[in-house]
């Protein structure tokens, strides 16, 4: 899939800012569907979803650009968690299961579940579209993660969305600073108020970047 992605040219579309904001704005009415479309398709390539989200704030604005960026990755993560599970547990441990990623990951939610997942959403250990996949093959439900990984992506998509529209729209300006700062700030104490959770949940990180559970 990753290979069909990247010659098909929608790989070099999606990381090329520009052209990518040219495609959407110019698809009219359908520019919202092809921007979800391509967030989709992204996530589930394993591709990064940043200029999308960036490219989600400039066009769509603060509010609505957070809404669409944060329907497009909740279903993104729920499709990518239906495909591995689809796919079945013993075909991909096959391939992933001597992963670092999907080793770390399997042990948190059997040793902390759902604690687990909302650490590892809010705090960037492993990459979040790898997490979608790799959480398929544990045995968390569903539900559990769609809704954990929609709240848990809020604050982060909106404060990108902002941004990247605040930008758009006034440029660099001292205001625009203080903004980013703020931002950046609120950011760093979320990560931080995550880290000691986890602490207090004895979900500590090991030497080699996974996580397990501190008795």
């Amino acid at each position: 899939m990753v290979g069909v992605f990247h010659y098909s040219g929608l790989s070099g579309l999606i990381t090329h800012f520009q052209h990518l904001q040219d495609l959407i704005r110019q698809s009219g009415m359908f520019g919202y569907a092809l921007y979800i479309l391509l967030f989709i398709v992204a996530a589930l390539c394993l591709i990064p979803g940043s200029v999308l989200v960036i490219v989600g704030g400039i066009l769509f604005g603060p509010v609505m650009g957070t809404l669409v960026s944060l329907f497009a990755a909740t279903v993104a993560s729920a499709l990518s968690f239906l495909l591995a599970r689809w796919l079945g547990r013993d075909l991909l441990l096959k391939y992933v299961g001597h992963t670092t990623i999907f080793q770390a990951i399997e042990k948190g939610i059997a040793q902390s579940g759902i604690d687990f997942l909302i650490f590892t959403r809010l705090v960037p250990l492993f990459p979040y579209n790898i997490q979608n996949y790799a959480y398929g093959l544990t045995t968390i439900s569903f539900w559990s993660f769609t809704v954990i990984s929609a709240v848990t992506t809020l604050p982060g998509l909106f404060i990108y969305t902002l941004m990247s529209h605040e930008l758009a729209s006034e440029g660099i300006t001292l205001a625009f600073m203080v903004k980013l700062s703020i931002a950046g700030f609120i950011l760093f104490a979320l990560v931080q108020a995550a880290k000691a959770w986890a602490r207090v949940k004895r979900i500590v990180p090991s030497a080699n970047g996974e996580l397990a559970d501190k008795s």
